[in-house]
């Protein structure tokens, strides 16, 4: 990639993060920026690292999203504003969307699971079983997944509070930020942000986030995508 082409400059609103400058090649296409940015903001612990859980829009109409075959340069202007938004995925039957953004994130590799809808099953598919499409963050694929029940545990929202429940005998734990440990049963516990859950046969940990929109601080730095 030739680093003679002038660059477009850009400014995109990464969620609480607004007006980042980036300095684009031109001939990136959307997805290619967007794994950039995800690069660049590894500290907002709720992003994913794959760009297909992303879309970037003109900052004045999230209904249109840039195309994705598409190089920037054919699709923006120079200092234009673009924000990016996460792809919503479509609700299973007889679930609604949280009240807020909330994800599960895995202490150990990172990885991040959105709730895009709630109740939402902790487990391993099995279509022998109810609600198998209600599972939002699937371990199956884990070195020790099968020690995480196929129904493991659930959390759900009332009254914009979360909670968690336990699905199965197979033990789930909640430490708290101040340390302390409980287990979780079959009644509903409430569930903060920062909340870990502890899966103890299977050693996963899941940290429980909630993304609140702030934008009352203008954050600028001079990253170059």
């Amino acid at each position: 990639m030739s680093t003679n082409q002038k660059r477009l400059d850009l400014r995109i609103d990464v969620f609480e993060k607004p007006a980042q400058w980036a300095k684009s090649l031109p001939n990136l296409k959307p997805a290619e920026l967007v794994d950039a940015i995800l690069q660049e903001f590894q500290e907002l612990e709720y992003l994913s690292d794959s760009s297909a859980d992303y879309r970037l829009v003109p900052a004045d109409n999230e209904e249109t999203s840039l195309q994705e075959d598409v190089q920037l340069a054919q699709q923006v202007a120079n200092e234009s504003r673009l924000k990016l938004l996460e792809v919503e995925r479509p609700l299973p039957p007889g679930t609604k969307r949280p009240s807020q953004a909330v994800y599960l994130r895995d202490t150990a590799n990172g990885k991040v699971y959105k709730l895009h809808w709630l109740p939402a099953i902790i487990g391993r598919p099995d279509k022998n079983q109810p609600h198998d499409d209600r599972i939002a963050v699937d371990l199956e694929s884990y070195q020790t997944g099968l020690r995480v029940s196929r129904r493991h545990a659930q959390i759900t929202e009332q009254n914009g509070r979360f909670f968690i429940e336990s699905l199965s005998r197979n033990p789930t734990m909640v430490k708290n930020e101040e340390g302390a440990v409980e287990e979780v049963g079959a009644v509903k516990r409430p569930l903060q942000h920062g909340d870990l859950i502890q899966l103890e046969r299977s050693s996963i940990t899941l940290k429980f986030i909630v993304r609140t929109e702030s934008g009352s601080d203008l954050f600028s730095n001079g990253g170059q995508s």
